[in-house]
């Protein structure tokens, strides 16, 4: 499960014991974990940063966790979720059938359990473990290359970050608030500084289908 290390996690739990409890043994496994104890902030998060797996809780602070992942659906479609619950809820399980659940877990996991909804996790993130960029180029997220004409092209960490990002949101925008976030993190980030790098990132990897948008990101052309 070594390339859940390249993915963040949005963890969604009131009960801070547990919560910190169960950070610490996710920590070993993703590169990033987002908690909050309320949906509320939750879809911030989700839609403010690269947020590649859900664990929530039924019941948090501010209402039900239904409702949180029908408004995550709305948004995403494929983003694994899996919750964990103190009680089985099967009206709960029946009104979710339509939202594609991952997995729904009881509290509290002994470790082997544990160590089997993470193996979910990793069979459904890396189905694939390339991303095709455009015809000819493709990125590797296991390896952390690009494959372009038969070569692989060694990346920086920044140029990871952003090709990852792109492919999460391969069919979106990439506006500069989430790059700031999601590549630059904590370091403030100038346009002039991520034209630049788009810039280089182009003429290292021969990629064409990047394309700009004016005062608002960038966005992969549809072949």
């Amino acid at each position: 499960m070594v390339r859940l290390k390249t993915f963040n996690l949005l963890f969604l739990e009131n009960n801070r014991e547990f919560a910190q409890n169960t950070i610490e043994t996710l920590e070993f496994f993703f590169n990033t974990i987002y908690h909050t104890p309320t949906i509320k902030e939750a879809l911030e998060i989700f839609s403010d940063y690269r947020v590649d797996v859900i664990i929530s809780d039924i019941k948090v602070d501010d209402g039900n966790g239904l409702e949180f992942i029908k408004k995550i659906r709305a948004k995403d479609k494929e983003v694994p979720i899996v919750i964990l619950s103190a009680h089985k809820d099967e009206e709960f399980l029946f009104k979710a059938i339509t939202l594609n659940l991952l997995s729904y877990e009881l509290k509290p996991l002994n470790y082997d359990n544990f160590l089997k909804v993470l193996n979910k996790i990793d069979k459904y993130l890396n189905v694939n473990d390339t991303f095709l960029i455009q015809k000819g180029i493709s990125y590797n997220f296991f390896t952390k290359e690009i494959t372009a004409s038969h070569k692989n092209i060694y990346l920086t960490k920044k140029e990871i970050l952003f090709l990852e990002l792109l492919a999460k949101n391969s069919k979106k925008i990439l506006t500069y608030e989430l790059i700031q976030k999601s590549v630059w993190e904590e370091t403030p980030m100038t346009i002039s500084a991520l034209k630049n790098f788009i810039l280089r990132l182009r003429k290292k990897t021969k990629i064409t289908k990047l394309l700009s948008l004016a005062n608002i990101g960038y966005k992969l052309q549809e072949e």
